[in-house]
């Protein structure tokens, strides 16, 4: 089976997030206003991106309100204030020595450290269900970008196995595993598509370092990115990955 193809081109995509985002200029935005009165279709998906971006807009403001709670029950003060001794100010002198000496040591590089400051989830691609002939891929796609890993796995594991050879529905399957940390089912995804010639071969190999060092093994991870040179940022996670090497050599 061909590679799914995305129902509207990727020019058109960030139209669309441009518009819903208010960052188009005032012409950009009259031109678009005039194309989407004239399109039907064009209305459709602007609705359905409109109800994407609401979902990721709403999820993200939910982590941001928990961690403003957590921090502010944190910071209240203790309601009963004792004479502190001194032996309590030896004692305190002692727990902040440790305390900078545990902050130090958490401080260094390691391979999983290296991996969640580099690592953010692919955006997945622009959803249609215009189109019949793959609907059940492009649910999967709405699952996925609702961040609901699990259930887009099994959407698209549940596609019959004669339609299953799309590079396309492994990479996505395997970053899906990727971001709910199931490694090594990542990399039975992955590693094919890194290894081939497929057109996701550079994702995969993005993604593909990125497991290895989730997994400890930053010398494998290396070796993908030394694959991928042009690749966004993988110089520098690369050059993070040596020094890192390095340093555990010593």
């Amino acid at each position: 089976m061909e590679d799914y193809k995305d129902h509207i081109d990727q020019e058109l995509f960030e139209q669309i997030e441009a518009y819903l985002l208010h960052s188009m200029t005032s012409e950009q935005r009259s031109r678009f206003e005039t194309q989407l009165a004239a399109d039907p279709s064009l209305q459709k998906e602007l609705e359905l991106q409109r109800q994407l971006l609401a979902i990721t807009t709403i999820e993200s403001f939910k982590a941001e309100q928990s961690t403003i709670e957590n921090s502010s029950a944190a910071s209240k003060p203790s309601a009963i204030v004792k004479p502190i001794s001194k032996w309590w100010w030896a004692a305190a002198a002692l727990l902040i020595f440790f305390c900078g000496f545990w902050f130090f040591q958490n401080q260094t590089a390691t391979p999983q450290k290296l991996a969640n400051q580099f690592f953010s989830p692919d955006p997945g691609l622009p959803v249609t269900m215009s189109s019949s002939s793959q609907y059940q891929f492009y649910d999967g796609m709405v699952s996925y970008k609702e961040a609901d890993y699990e259930k887009a796995i099994a959407i698209w594991k549940a596609i019959p196995s004669s339609n299953r050879q799309s590079d396309t529905l492994h990479y996505f399957i395997g970053v899906a595993y990727l971001n709910r940390d199931q490694y090594n089912d990542a990399l039975q995804q992955l590693l094919p598509l890194a290894e081939g010639n497929s057109k996701w071969k550079e994702k995969a190999s993005w993604y593909l370092s990125l497991t290895y060092l989730k997994l400890n093994q930053p010398q494998k991870a290396q070796k993908w990115l030394q694959t991928i040179p042009t690749y966004p940022e993988a110089p520098e996670l690369l050059k993070a990955i040596n020094q890192l090497i390095g340093d555990e050599s010593l």
